[in-house]
């Protein structure tokens, strides 16, 4: 992949989670990446397959930079890891949650959100059956959501106090004999 490929990326993903996927034209991106705009059709084809690229890319390197996270045998530390994730995940990549939020409906960016997340619910599940709580199933259900809406509040409007939020949340779960 050249390094023009991947500026061009970049620039399109941040004008994207700015003012949307529909409201930027290839013009722009081409004049914002300093490259002409036949060059992007070049490498990406069409403006929908640059926007795959970027959300492919995109979890890839999520993935990458998070893959050890959900190997940690610590119930309790891999639930406040989880907890963490949304802060960690939209500090290192913010224009990509920004974009990511603005692509609810958006297919590829769904079945690639639906893929990163897929492994979690059992995982939690897990965890909470081991730290003692009564409903496991629940309990990974609540904190899904709570992590879902931590990272789309982040990516769109920056929380100074979330990391206060984060640790309050951390602070609600514990191993059930210490409670």
């Amino acid at each position: 992949m050249t390094n023009r490929k991947q500026h061009i990326a970049q620039v399109a993903m941040e004008l994207f989670g700015d003012k949307g996927f529909e409201h930027t034209p290839t013009q722009l991106i081409a004049k914002e990446a300093g490259v002409s705009e036949a060059l992007i059709f070049k490498h990406f084809g069409s403006k929908d397959h640059l926007l795959d690229f970027i959300i492919k890319n995109g979890y890839k390197r999520v993935i990458d930079k998070n893959r050890g996270g959900l190997e940690e045998k610590d119930p309790l530390r891999f639930i406040h890891e989880i907890i963490q994730l949304p802060y960690k995940m939209v500090e290192e990549e913010p224009h990509f949650w920004k974009l990511q939020s603005r692509l609810t409906e958006v297919e590829t960016s769904r079945k690639q959100h639906d893929r990163f997340m897929q492994p979690m619910p059992g995982l939690l599940k897990k965890a909470f059956a081991e730290l003692g709580y009564e409903d496991p199933e629940q309990e990974t259900r609540l904190l899904l959501l709570l992590v879902e809406a931590l990272w789309k509040i982040q990516a769109s409007k920056p929380d100074p106090n979330m990391q206060q939020m984060l640790d309050f949340i951390k602070g609600k779960y514990q191993r059930i004999n210490e409670q």
